[in-house]
């Protein structure tokens, strides 16, 4: 097979966005619509989880996992346009707040490891029972949601709160 799905999350998306590329066709033309859609001309491409920006001319097969095969079922890219190259992340927790920079590609799942974990220092079993919580909302983003989405368009920065995962109402 020498085609990929590509899954794209970014700023001014409202959803994770999918786009289908040949191997040999460079990122940005597998994401023309979806840049256009956007609206902007100042957007940064970032593969999930990585911290710098790579090129729009970026051949899609240089940026699957080495020995990655387009045809097995778990091969996927997923991709984040930002025209942030940081995310500056507080989190908020028991009173005191951590904070660090992150790239937009980010995951919650990074980002709640990092809170629970290192910065507030919890076990496997404690960090297991805490999420995060956008500040001033209810909003509890899936753990595969990029930071960069949840940043405001002006300040490239997002807050949580590290809140037990469920309420117990009394």
């Amino acid at each position: 097979m020498d085609r990929i799905d590509i899954f794209v999350q970014g700023h001014g998306l409202n959803d994770i966005l999918v786009a289908t590329s040949a191997l040999h066709q460079t990122a940005g033309s597998a994401l023309v619509e979806i840049v256009a859609s956007t609206g902007r001309s100042d957007l940064l491409l970032f593969v999930e989880d990585q911290a710098c920006a790579i090129s729009f001319d970026t051949v899609v097969e240089e940026l699957l996992p080495l020995g990655a095969d387009a045809a097995t079922p778990t091969c996927t890219l997923r991709l984040h346009l930002s025209c942030c190259h940081h995310i500056d992340v507080a989190v908020r927790f028991n009173g005191e707040v951590a904070t660090r920079r992150f790239p937009p590609s980010a995951t919650i799942a990074r980002v709640h490891h990092w809170a629970a974990r290192r910065a507030f220092g919890m076990t496997p079993r404690d960090a297991a029972e805490h999420v995060l919580e956008v500040q001033g909302s209810t909003k509890r983003p899936d753990r595969d949601i990029h930071i960069g989405t949840l940043a405001g368009r002006d300040n490239c920065g997002v807050a949580f709160d590290l809140v037990p995962r469920k309420r117990v109402e009394g």
